[in-house]
């Protein structure tokens, strides 16, 4: 797990605290094609099983898993989009 001291800076960030699995991936899927390639998106959860999904998610769709920053009550995950 990558965790970050300072976030990147976001082009689009979900709010998806709250939702759980398969939710969470879904709503990354659809989110990641709202961003132009490049561009990196904010994913906010307090679903302790995105700190695996997630990454895992980046890595079988071919997506770049930035890191993680852990601010105690919810995840800011950061994907880039690479294509």
């Amino acid at each position: 797990m990558k965790f970050l001291e300072k976030a990147p800076e976001a082009d689009l960030s979900v709010d998806i605290v709250h939702l759980m699995c398969p939710i969470h991936l879904l709503e990354l899927n659809e989110s990641i094609k709202q961003i132009e390639i490049g561009q990196i998106l904010e994913l906010v959860t307090d679903y302790d099983n995105a700190l695996e999904d997630v990454p895992r998610w980046c890595e079988i769709f071919g997506q770049e898993f930035v890191g993680v920053i852990d601010n105690g009550d919810v995840y800011k995950l950061y994907i880039r989009r690479l294509k």
